[in-house]
């Protein structure tokens, strides 16, 4: 079978045209949609997801989604390493830092250079020694803990500080 194409990327001219348009309205509708039983963020983050889809359906531009991670960044620029990425993350949950640092399958996928990141990680450390400093239990991560645990009690106390109306602290 053969398509005409105005452009690349286009349904402009093909059977699908009038599809996609009708797919390209609905996606509109969803990226200003607020239902009455989402929570406000489960609203925001549907806004978002759907402002993406609409800009790569209806303006051809394609994703861009930066992950961050001790090692490096990786920059994902297709919805299939978007979607690959994000089903990583949920199935690796609090894994998904460590995994991505030191997985050579996950650097296949995603075309991490390990060179790079065993450079930032210390590709030189023992098993032992990398469990004593990147592991939840190591002494850099307790100490973390506790100093995120500290800063939240003063937060709590900061926003519950309140003085009566003789000056006195209750």
């Amino acid at each position: 079978m053969y398509f005409h194409w105005c452009r690349v990327g286009s349904w402009d001219g093909s059977e699908w045209e009038v599809l996609m348009d009708e797919v390209k309205q609905r996606v509109a509708e969803l990226s200003v949609e607020s239902g009455r039983h989402m929570s406000k963020k489960a609203k925001k983050e549907q806004r978002a997801t759907f402002r993406d889809f609409m800009a790569t359906i209806v303006d051809d531009e394609p994703p861009v989604e930066v992950v961050n991670f001790r090692g490096g960044t990786v920059t994902l620029r297709t919805w299939r390493e978007i979607i690959e990425i994000n089903f990583v993350r949920h199935c690796l949950q609090g894994g998904f830092q460590i995994q991505l640092m030191t997985n050579e399958t996950l650097h296949m996928i995603f075309d991490i250079d390990a060179s790079t990141i065993n450079d930032a990680t210390g590709a030189a450390l023992s098993q032992l020694e990398k469990r004593l400093t990147m592991s939840k239990t190591s002494e850099a991560a307790k100490a973390a803990d506790l100093d995120m645990t500290r800063r939240r009690r003063t937060r709590t106390n900061v926003k519950n500080y309140f003085i009566t109306a003789d000056g006195e602290d209750i």
